[in-house]
Order: structure tokens, then C-alpha cells, then sequence
């Protein structure tokens, strides 16, 4: 090389290296932000630190370009492709846990439609039951009042049947009472009648009064089975 090339090349370093100088001024900020606050407090995968990793890389990746400084250039290269790393991560499991969430909802799907057909069947089964014991009951009232209709019935033909045995011992009563007085009747007309006369009518009437006795105690016997309980 000669001694022209050598001094051009001089000149042109020189304004490289202060150029690399006032790149690392501008970049210590930066440097010193994602050390001690974005790495710190921010998640690696969040997009805030991601984004400002990007645009840090982005800013290496230029000045490396401009200044010809392979260090940085890699620099800002290994920047970015981790970033890239991170979101494409970040998006996987992103979509993962959304792929997760739909499985989870699907099997709570699946896992609640047995619950609802049993439950639907519970409910069918318990208003089958209801209406099971209101036919029940229904039918237990119906045959009360039959029965009491048929007791009513009972009870009425009964009373009817006393009071008609009543009246038939009213009647037998009242024809006793007729041949007792007609008995005496003839034994008063006839007071010139032999005694052995007078005494078998005597007994007569006494037979007859005592079957009238009879009757009218059937009678009254009949009478009081006429009366309500």
C-alpha cells in the first residue's frame, strides 16, 4: 500500500472511532434502562420489553452497518433474532393455552350433557311421581264418596225397612186390640152364661191381652231402632 492509500485510510478511521465513541454514549442509556428497569421488572416474553429489545437491536444492527464494526452489527443481529425467538414463543403458547381453553370447554361439554339428561330425567321422573299420587288421591276420594253414598243408601233402606216393621206391629197391635174388646164385648151380653163359660172366655181375653203386650213391646222395640244415632 502506499504512503497516499495509508494516509487516506488514517483519515477515514479516524471519524469511524469517533463515531463508535458517540454511538456508545448514545447507547449507554439504553443499556443501562434494559439492565436495571426492563430486564428487572418486565418479563422477557412481555411485548413493552420485547419491543424495546427489537428497537435496540434494530439501532446496533444500523450503527453496525454504518460503522462497519462487525461486533456491533452481530450484536444488534443476536438481538433481534432473540426477540424473534421470544415472540414466536410467546405466541405458541399463546396459542397453546387457546387450545387448551377450547379443550377444557369442550370436555366441560361433554361432561355437562350427562349431568343435564340426568337431571332432565330426575325431573320427569319426580312430576311422573306427582302425578302418580295426585291420580292416587283422586281415586281414593272418589271411592270415599262412593262409599259414603252407598252407606247413606244403606242406612236410609234400613230405616224404611224399621219403620214398615213398625207399622205392620201398629196394625197387629190395633187387630188385637179389636178382638179384646170384641171378646169382652161378648162376654158382658151374655151375663146368664154358664160359669165354665164366663171362665174360658175369661182366659181368652187374658191369652189375648198378653199377646197385645207382646205386640205393643215388638212395636215399641221397632220404634226405638227408628231412631237416629
Amino acid at each position: 500500500m502506499s504512503r497516499e492509500s495509508e494516509a487516506i485510510m488514517g483519515i477515514l478511521t479516524v471519524p469511524r472511532r469517533v463515531a463508535k465513541i458517540e454511538y456508545s454514549a448514545v447507547r449507554l442509556p439504553l443499556s443501562l434502562l434494559e439492565r436495571h428497569v426492563v430486564a428487572r421488572y418486565l418479563d422477557e416474553e412481555a411485548p413493552v420489553r420485547l419491543g424495546f429489545e427489537r428497537l435496540v437491536g434494530s439501532l446496533d444492527g444500523v450503527a453496525g452497518w454504518l460503522l462497519t464494526d462487525e461486533a456491533i452489527a452481530r450484536r444488534g443481529q443476536a438481538l433481534r433474532r432473540r426477540t424473534a425467538f421470544l415472540a414466536k414463543a410467546g405466541q405458541l403458547d399463546a396459542e397453546a393455552q387457546a387450545r387448551r381453553a377450547r379443550a377444557e370447554k369442550d370436555l366441560h361439554a361433554e361432561q355437562e350433557a350427562p349431568r343435564q339428561a340426568r337431571e332432565q330425567a330426575r325431573r320427569e321422573a319426580d312430576e311422573k311421581a306427582a302425578a302418580a299420587l295426585h291420580q292416587e288421591q283422586e281415586e281414593t276420594q272418589h271411592a270415599r264418596r262412593q262409599a259414603g253414598a252407598r252407606a247413606w243408601a244403606e242406612t236410609a233402606q234400613a230405616r224404611l225397612a224399621a219403620d214398615e216393621r213398625a207399622a205392620t206391629a201398629d196394625k197387629a197391635e190395633q187387630a188385637a186390640q179389636r178382638r179384646i174388646s170384641a171378646h169382652e164385648e161378648r162376654a158382658t151380653a151374655a151375663p146368664t152364661q154358664q160359669l165354665s163359660d164366663a171362665v174360658g172366655k175369661h182366659a181368652s181375653a187374658e191369652q189375648l191381652r198378653g199377646d197385645a203386650n207382646r205386640l205393643e213391646q215388638l212395636a215399641q222395640s221397632e220404634r226405638n231402632s227408628r231412631q237416629p244415632d
